[in-house]
């Protein structure tokens, strides 16, 4: 907000004006918190309201600006526990604010049910709902406000969205939420927690396995980290669980999922991967010719880097690093990632997948699914780059470790 501070001014009346020079040329204003906290734009020669939200979070901008600067002389006038409330929905946040200063039904709600409110308030603006159709349902009970919001009418629910944890409520936490009220089956998991972070939602949004898992629920969320941040470390989870499924379809377990869903941490399903994964090792396979062999590889190795090129070949990968290579069997077989053994720098096994034709990193993995050096990256992807034009080796040089 450093910019628009120098094209905005509070005025005697309290209302925040704002003259935009870039990327538009325009100029509107909040009215203060007793005028009702609306939007205007000013067209033709006069004021004209807007039924939406300019998109500006100014209560998260105002927090960083001196107490001279108009934008913070602006939100003072905004009483201290509606600020505090409304801090930590960045979504629609002037929408929030604007029914706040003018229904007394929905700062009830708000007070009582601060997640319905906002939700009820983003999806009647997303649907454009009459004003006073929204009015009528701030005065409905809880329940029914929930119905129109979603279409399910369940008290569990109501009870859950209020245990809901949100991080900034930015609009993809609200569609989020949303996605999961509207799938009672997805919501019905997590009804009995006591509290659920928005973060699990996503995690279990994205990778529906862990939704009955007690390492999920157990799970300590950061309120700091980035969607990207938050993607990186559940993809590291879920990676674990979902080679523990192969890995289990290889030894004939039929419960798996059932036994994952009961460890208390991901450490504990770390374990179980483990556990299963030295079984398949164990076992003893026999190379040779004639065995079942893969699709042929898209890049050639080199003096340091082998395809491996067969069931029986790959299985030995397996056993000899102590990890689930085995279990990439069947997306192997269908061509969808094509696996290799490294002897240098270090010992290590390599994924790589294609995508729109060419040939990626998707991982390396050393003994017990140690990370490598960044050398050993660095090799690898020196290698890819090398050689992702070159003709696909069309032999079977299956390498003995």
């Amino acid at each position: 907000m450093s910019f628009l501070s120098q094209h905005a001014d509070c005025t005697a009346e309290g209302d925040f004006v704002v003259q935009l020079t870039y990327p538009i040329l325009a100029r509107f204003r909040y009215r203060s918190w007793e005028a009702g906290f609306g939007c205007e734009r000013w067209d033709q020669g006069r004021w004209h309201d807007e039924d939406g939200d300019f998109g500006l979070p100014l209560l998260d901008a105002a927090q960083f600006l001196s107490i001279d600067d108009p934008l913070a002389r602006f939100v003072q006038g905004i009483p201290a526990a509606v600020r505090e409330q409304v801090a930590g929905y960045e979504y629609n946040q002037s929408l929030l604010l604007r029914w706040l200063a003018r229904n007394r039904h929905a700062r009830d709600l708000f007070d009582h049910s601060p997640q319905l409110c906002w939700l009820l308030i983003c999806y009647g603006h997303e649907q454009q709902l009459p004003h006073a159709e929204i009015a009528a349902l701030f005065t409905s009970p809880r329940v029914q406000i929930l119905q129109a919001v979603t279409g399910i009418n369940s008290k569990a629910s109501v009870k859950a969205l209020a245990r809901v944890q949100l991080n900034k409520g930015t609009g993809q936490e609200y569609h989020v939420l949303r996605h999961f009220l509207l799938r009672r089956e997805c919501l019905q998991p997590l009804i009995h927690w006591p509290q659920i972070p928005i973060q699990a939602l996503w995690a279990c949004r994205k990778y529906p396995l862990l939704l009955n898992g007690r390492s999920l629920k157990n799970y300590e969320f950061s309120a700091s980290w980035s969607t990207a941040q938050l993607q990186r470390v559940m993809e590291g989870e879920y990676r674990y669980w979902r080679d523990a499924l192969n890995v289990a379809r290889l030894l004939d377990i039929s419960d798996a999922q059932i036994a994952l869903e009961r460890c208390t941490h991901f450490t504990d399903v770390k374990i179980l991967h483990d556990r299963w994964t030295d079984k398949v090792n164990q076992r003893s396979y026999l190379v040779s010719d004639g065995g079942t062999l893969f699709p042929t590889p898209p890049l050639a190795g080199n003096a340091d880097i082998f395809p491996i090129l067969s069931m029986e070949d790959l299985r030995e990968e397996g056993r000899l690093m102590r990890h689930c290579v085995a279990s990439y069997d069947r997306d192997v077989i269908a061509g969808k990632c094509y696996l290799y053994r490294m002897l240098r720098p270090e010992r290590a096994t390599i994924e790589v997948r294609t995508r729109k034709g060419k040939p990626e990193l998707a991982q390396i993995a050393l003994a017990y699914n140690q990370k490598p050096m960044a050398t050993t990256r660095t090799a690898v992807q020196s290698w890819i780059t090398t050689h992702h034009e070159q003709t696909p080796l069309p032999s079977n040089n299956a390498l003995s470790a």
